[in-house]
């Protein structure tokens, strides 16, 4: 079943259970014998009426608990309307749909014939295995740096954090690009110290590992680099992830995981 038959169905199921909720409050105000009247509410003098054809009544504030189950009544019952109108659509598409969708239909076919077609979309091996394939220029470490530290794919990275964001990336299947330049206006090329690729939704983002917040020049510095991110439209939660840690306070590991699961996984 693919993610959005998943998605309607559980919305399938939302609405059914709202509309259970509102036949069941209409029922109880069927009970208490709600008013068989329209109301009609004058804004500019504050009063409400009561109306039956051409029959109108002014109804006075003792009697307002008659106009709250009156309104109740008539919004529960558009309620209702609008979410069978809504079933209706979900049950036509679900049944209608095979469970596949059009861009899926191509990974359904048999080796020899996907040979012999164009997708009309890239398929999600297609799309991953072009996205890693397309080469960059990381950004190069300086000759006196004797710190070596090394992923599980055998990249050379900076620190152990970014080991760990690394390997917890290779660990859930997400492609990665370690320093991938990009070029934002206001700073020039920077190297995000990951650049990720949720399959799913097919986009990117990008990650700063913020490893030394308690040294304040670093933090200035790469606090005016994050500014450069949002006015550039790259902004936090949407595009760009960040992590942070000090010299007291190291990267949370659990955290590192809810973050994938939450940006890249879903």
């Amino acid at each position: 079943m693919n993610k959005i038959t998943e998605e309607l169905l559980s919305r399938r199921s939302e609405l059914i259970g709202m509309r259970n909720d509102a036949v069941h409050r209409m029922g109880i105000l069927t009970y208490q014998g709600v008013p068989k009247y329209s109301l009609r509410i004058s804004s500019q003098r504050n009063q409400m009426y009561l109306k039956n054809g051409s029959e109108v009544k002014y109804l006075k504030k003792d009697k307002y608990h008659l106009a709250a189950q009156i309104a109740e009544y008539n919004y529960l019952s558009k309620v209702i309307s609008k979410i069978d109108s809504e079933l209706t659509f979900l049950d036509k598409y679900l049944g209608l749909c095979d469970g596949t969708l059009p861009e899926d239909y191509y990974e359904s076919l048999s080796q020899g014939r996907q040979k012999l077609i164009v997708p009309v979309r890239l398929t999600d091996k297609q799309l991953v295995e072009k996205w890693i394939a397309t080469p960059y220029e990381k950004k190069p470490f300086a000759e006196d740096d004797e710190t070596e530290f090394y992923t599980d794919n055998g990249e050379r990275v900076r620190s152990k954090s970014e080991v760990l964001i690394a390997n917890a990336l290779k660990k859930h299947g997400i492609p990665y690009k370690y320093e991938c330049p990009i070029v934002l206006k206001g700073i020039g090329k920077i190297h995000p110290d990951f650049t990720a690729l949720n399959i799913r939704r097919r986009k990117i983002y990008y990650w700063e590992h913020l490893g030394k917040m308690d040294d304040p020049d670093y933090a200035r510095k790469n606090t005016f680099r994050l500014n450069m991110y949002e006015k550039n439209g790259l902004f936090h939660g949407d595009s760009l992830i960040t992590t942070r840690e000090t010299s007291t306070l190291p990267l949370d590991t659990k955290l590192l995981e809810r973050i994938i699961d939450h940006y890249l996984l879903n």
